[in-house]
């Protein structure tokens, strides 16, 4: 699947839905195409996207929560896989770009790329429901399927491009992020995020 196309269809079904990107090609890639400023995105802390969804998850129990994840950035921290699957949040959805490289420094292969599976090991760590989305036909299948509540874990069998991300990354990051993200999700929500203090 295109990235572009994946992430196009996947917007479509996010009205209401909190959405945690990670650094790098899954975060510079959906503000491309999403422009949203709702999203988190991840700056300097690889493989902990989904670490930071995990929490607003189970903060957040009535609202669904997506991870946008990379390959490269769930290899740095898969124990998380363990730590959400021991928290069983059934509004957590954790969607993997699989195209076997860090494409963000220029398309490094993973480790083990053509002999593993996310998909295995997401079901090994005992998420309750894993899929493997290789097509947009199927990935609209499973976008529909996990709007039922259940923890689950899809992986996205995207097509690698050869050499470094293109697209740019949003305009802003740390303080900036945390502000635009907080006052976002006291927008839609009708939360407080931030007390009078502003933090």
């Amino acid at each position: 699947m295109e990235i572009k196309e994946t992430f196009g269809l996947m917007a479509r079904h996010t009205d209401d839905v909190i959405v945690v990107c990670a650094l790098g090609m899954s975060a510079n890639e959906w503000w491309q195409v999403t422009g949203s400023e709702d999203t988190f995105y991840m700056h300097g802390a690889m493989g902990f996207a989904s670490s930071f969804a995990l929490g607003l998850a189970v903060a957040m129990p009535d609202k669904q929560v997506w991870i946008i994840d990379g390959d490269g950035s769930l290899c740095m921290n898969l124990g998380t896989l363990l730590t959400a699957s021991g928290q069983g949040p059934a509004n957590l959805k954790h969607f993997v770009l699989n195209n076997g490289v860090y494409q963000t420094v220029g398309g490094v292969p993973m480790t083990g790329a053509s002999r593993s599976s996310y998909t295995a090991i997401a079901a090994g760590a005992g998420v309750e429901r894993c899929y493997t989305a290789d097509s947009m036909n199927a990935l609209s299948a499973v976008l529909a399927d996990i709007k039922k509540p259940g923890h689950c874990f899809i992986d996205l069998q995207v097509e690698r491009d050869d050499g470094p991300i293109l697209a740019p990354p949003q305009p802003f990051e740390g303080p900036e992020m945390k502000y635009r993200f907080g006052r976002a999700m006291e927008r839609r929500f009708g939360i407080e995020v931030f007390g009078p203090e502003g933090y």
